[in-house]
């Protein structure tokens, strides 16, 4: 493989060579299917937006879970040293 001439990782060129077949074969969809570069970029753009949205509310949930959790072993903790005195 080319990649084993450039002195990389086995993970780094695998991960170069999935991105160039992906490249290659969006490329060969667009010309079959007579799609312009704009119209690509721009569903790339959206899909990559839409990853971005995915990602921010995943991370928001998993902040507000935490934050529950914590006021919730606060409030244990408060009504366990209530019992004990």
């Amino acid at each position: 493989m080319i990649f084993s001439l450039l002195n990389v990782r086995k993970k780094t060129a695998a991960t170069l060579a999935g991105i160039a077949i992906a490249a290659l074969c969006l490329w060969g969809l667009s010309m079959w299917q007579d799609i312009s570069i704009q119209e690509l970029v721009n569903i790339l753009l959206a899909v990559i937006v839409l990853l971005g949205a995915v990602m921010a509310a995943a991370l928001v949930l998993i902040v507000g879970f935490k934050l529950i959790l914590r006021l919730v072993d606060r409030i244990a903790e408060r009504q366990h040293e209530k019992n004990g005195d």
